[in-house]
This record gives C-alpha cells, sequence and structure tokens, in this order.
C-alpha cells in the first residue's frame, strides 16, 4: 500500500488526497481510536471526522459533486488496505461510499444533498423496505437491521419497493419496481440492537422508517438514465457495492498472515524451538499466503473485466457478473480457511483480548457472515454456467 501523500483537484478546486494513501494516512487515527471503537460498539465522532474531512468517503462520488470518482480496482485496493489496519473501519469506508447515487439522481435532490461545506454522511441498507405513491413523491415505511454507521450518517440510502394496491409495482420488464432511496435524518429512529461479538466498532444498529414523505427526485431506479454520465457509473451498478466487503476480508486475513509471521519467529514450543522452525508452520504461512494472492488476483480481474466493459460503454453480460460474484464467493472461503489456520497455529496466544491476531479472528468471522459471502452466489454462478438463470436478486 503507497505511503506517499499525493494530491489532485477535484471539481471544486479543492485538493484531495490520493486514495490509495488514505489507509496509511489515516493509521494512526484508526489505531488510536480501536479500542475506544470496540468498547462502545460504534464509531468514535473524531474518527469518523478525520475519515469524512480525508476523503474516504468520496471515493466513488462524481468529480462534479467534489468527489474522486476513483475506478473500482482502485477502490479495492483502499479498502483492502484499511482492512490490514482495522476491520470496522474499513466496514464503515465501504458503507459510507454511496456518493455514486449523486450520479442517478436529479439535480434538485443532489443540490439539497452536497450543498453544505463537508462531505454528506450517507448509510445504506439493500434490504427492501417499501414506497407507496403519494403527490409529488412517495410514502416509505421499512425496518432496516445491521446499518453500518447509522448514528453518524446525514442520509440513508434504502433499497424499497414500490407498491400498488398493496403489491409490487411491475416495471415494463416485467419486474418489481425497485428503487433507491435517500431519507434523511430526521425521518428515521434508531434501535440500538448492535451488541455482537465482533466487527463492534461499526454501531451497525437497526433503523425503522415509519411513513416518512419522500420527494420524488429522491428516488432512482438502479438502471435509471445516468444524469452524470462518467463511464465508473455505466454498466453493472452494483458491481461498486458488491465487492467491497471482500477486499476488506482479504486484508483481515492478510494483517492476521503478518501478525502470524511475527509470532512464530519468536513464540517457543515444548522443546525450545520457535514455531518458524516447524515444517508445519513453513507450509502453513506459505499456503496462506498463495491462497490470498490468488483470490486477490481473480477478485481483481473479475472487477477490471467490468469496469473495462463500462468504459467502452458495454452492458456486462451474466457471465461476466457471475465470475464477479463466483471470486468473492471463493475469496470469503480462502479468507475463512486462512484465519481459522492462523488462528489454530498460534494456539494459546489466540485467546487473548490484547492479541492482535485474537480482533482479527473475531472481526473476519463477523464479515465473513454478511450475505455477500455466503455460498448462495456461487450457486447462481454454477446456474449460469450450466446455461440457467441465476435465480438470485442483484446479480
Amino acid at each position: 500500500m503507497s505511503e506517499t501523500h499525493e494530491t489532485s483537484e477535484t471539481a471544486s478546486g479543492s485538493s484531495a488526497v490520493d486514495p490509495l494513501a488514505l489507509p496509511g494516512l489515516l493509521r494512526p487515527a484508526i489505531e488510536a481510536a480501536s479500542e475506544e471503537a470496540d468498547r462502545r460498539a460504534d464509531v468514535p465522532t473524531e474518527l469518523y471526522g478525520a475519515l469524512r474531512d480525508a476523503g474516504a468517503f468520496r471515493l466513488l462520488t462524481p468529480r462534479a459533486l467534489g468527489g474522486s470518482q476513483t475506478p473500482l480496482t482502485t477502490v479495492l485496493k483502499v479498502y483492502e488496505g484499511f482492512g490490514r489496519i482495522d476491520a470496522s473501519v474499513a466496514w464503515l469506508v465501504w458503507n459510507a461510499n454511496f456518493g455514486f447515487v449523486g450520479a442517478l439522481l436529479d439535480e434538485s435532490a443532489t443540490e439539497r444533498i452536497w450543498g453544505r461545506e463537508h462531505e454528506p454522511a450517507f448509510a445504506n441498507s439493500g434490504m427492501p423496505g417499501t414506497a407507496v405513491p403519494a403527490e409529488g413523491g412517495y410514502r416509505v415505511s421499512g425496518h432496516w437491521r445491521i446499518v453500518s454507521g447509522i448514528n453518524a450518517a446525514e442520509w440513508l440510502v434504502a433499497v424499497v419497493v414500490v407498491l400498488e394496491d398493496g403489491a409490487p409495482r411491475m416495471t415494463a420488464a416485467g419486474t418489481p419496481d425497485v428503487q433507491l432511496c435517500v431519507l434523511g435524518r430526521d425521518q428515521w429512529s434508531v434501535k440500538e440492537t448492535w451488541d455482537v461479538s465482533g466487527m463492534r466498532g461499526t454501531g451497525s444498529n437497526d433503523v425503522v422508517v415509519e411513513d416518512a414523505f419522500v420527494p420524488a427526485d429522491f428516488l432512482a431506479p438502479l438502471d435509471s438514465p445516468l444524469r452524470i454520465d462518467e463511464p465508473l457509473y455505466r454498466g453493472f451498478l452494483p458491481s461498486l457495492v458488491l465487492p467491497g466487503c471482500t477486499a476488506i476480508v482479504l486484508g483481515i486475513a492478510q494483517a492476521a498472515l503478518d501478525e502470524t509471521v511475527a509470532l512464530v519467529l519468536t513464540k517457543r514450543n515444548s522443546t525450545g524451538a520457535t514455531l518458524a522452525e516447524s515444517p508445519r508452520t513453513q507450509y502453513v504461512l506459505a499456503d496462506s499466503e498463495a491462497a490470498l494472492q490468488a483470490a486477490r488476483l481473480l477478485l481483481t480481474s473479475a472487477a477490471q473485466t467490468l469496469q473495462d466493459a463500462a468504459e467502452r460503454g458495454d452492458t456486462p453480460t451474466l457471465e461476466q457478473r457471475a465470475a464477479l460474484r463466483a471470486a468473492m464467493t471463493h475469496a470469503a472461503q480462502v479468507s475463512r480457511r486462512t484465519l481459522v489456520t492462523l488462528y489454530e497455529l498460534a494456539s494459546s496466544t489466540s485467546l487473548y483480548r490484547g492479541n492482535r491476531l485474537e480482533r482479527l479472528f473475531r472481526d473476519g468471522m463477523a464479515a465473513l457472515q454478511h450475505a455477500n459471502h455466503s455460498a448462495l452466489p456461487m450457486e447462481a454462478a454454477g446456474r449460469v454456467r450450466l446455461g440457467m438463470e441465476p435465480g438470485l436478486g442483484l446479480f
């Protein structure tokens, strides 16, 4: 990960840090706040502000709105870089990077969202709520679970299904009308439900919205025409979101490997030899390194294929989208196997709070519980390979 602090210019003329330098730049602030975040089960206000001010939340925001409009493959490297430092912070950065909605929304909405002195703070949820048409907009309701960073957010980007007469409204393509909806901070309430063992610093509480009026310009279908037509936003828009969590778990697993390498050089067995002298240790470390590198390359290749298609103006094929989901599930499986293997190799050391391996293990296992890392996307990719319909939403 680059440690240089190169800058570039945004559309507004302000200087911005090179996205690849962000993890290194913010490492001292992240490490200083790590224990407080874990104890509070939420991100400290000062750290959240430092992340936002540095530009960590505007990676996918259009340049026209002051963002860095960073290519997907670069964004994945940034997420992995944060994952190597602190899993909860990486997760917050991933979830807060919903500025790409600015490429979809009407200008009247973006002026309200971005018309402030500071970067807007987003949270999001992919679980569906409901939107009922009303004069000038929609009445929105929903209960969204595990919404990371919600206490610090000013805007919630939520998926909603438009209802008519109590049933989903159908599009011309014969599918339910699913849209992204942006709600303001005064339109939701938070239920403090985040009492967990891992990823505690994400503050991923529940959010409830009850019959809130949302103007029509604050909703947009995922396939709506782009108002800001840039290559990054063409093609398969969910690809800007889906693989981020996988890049993070690769970063967590890599950090665990680095910690284990340092540990085995000094930890001794009952004979007095270091664990590093054991052929089994040597094999496990080399095998884990190779597996992580291969999974990283596969994920990057699948993301690059989608990025290249978007830059050419092509619609990504079903096979290309399936390849991304397969690469994600594969990387998750590799990361899980790596974390378990290293946890076992470290023996009793990995049990103790205060040892970084203990934290990496429980955070990594929590991150791997995300639906994006389940076996279902791999099964769907297999159906695509057999010429069948994937049968998986947002594929």
